[in-house]
């Protein structure tokens, strides 16, 4: 069997290090990545990337100054983003392996970050990887917009709830916005 190119330990260290150092907007990022560390044989599976942009299935992790959504799993198909989804889909997927990348301020100057990359060689060409990796940000940059377009509502509705001070809505709603 071959053997990685980032040892399970290296990829641990990094995620623990930017759970210390970045902050979040709300938990699933950490829910998710706190997860992926209990199971060395899920670290195993990880490969770290910088570039996603045709590597399914890619969890997006980010932190606050990025404008990307907090987590994010894409597959050919789907967008997850509830935290419990995204774990429920990465533990069916057995022993095949997944992209993980992180955005978070200085990405590119983090020796820790770059430690951890797996860059895999792909058959495309380095300006259509450049393309479609714009194409991936632009998406995830959508989403992001999607999100704070819900927060907004939600922000609303609750405003509307404290005013008719109906505490059942309130807290509901209150807990739909943590999730967001």
């Amino acid at each position: 069997m071959k053997q990685p190119l980032v040892s399970p330990l290296a990829k641990k260290a990094f995620i623990q290090w930017f759970l210390t150092n970045c902050e979040f907007r709300g938990e699933a990022p950490r829910r998710i990545l706190l997860a992926l560390l209990k199971e060395e044989s899920t670290l195993k599976r990880i490969k770290i990337v910088r570039h996603g942009s045709i590597l399914r299935p890619l969890l997006v992790v980010s932190s606050l100054g990025t404008g990307m959504p907090p987590a994010v799993l894409l597959t050919y198909n789907l967008v997850l983003t509830d935290p419990d989804d995204v774990l429920e889909y990465l533990s069916s997927t057995g022993n095949d392996c997944f992209y993980l990348t992180f955005y978070f301020p200085e990405r590119d100057r983090c020796l820790s970050f770059r430690d951890v990359l797996e860059e895999l060689p792909l058959p495309v060409e380095p300006e259509k990887v450049d393309s479609l990796q714009m194409d991936l940000e632009l998406k995830l940059v959508l989403i992001e917009a999607e999100n704070e377009e819900q927060r907004t509502k939600l922000l609303a509705q609750i405003d509307e709830a404290l005013a008719k001070k109906e505490k059942k809505t309130f807290l509901r709603l209150a807990r739909l916005l943590k999730s967001l």
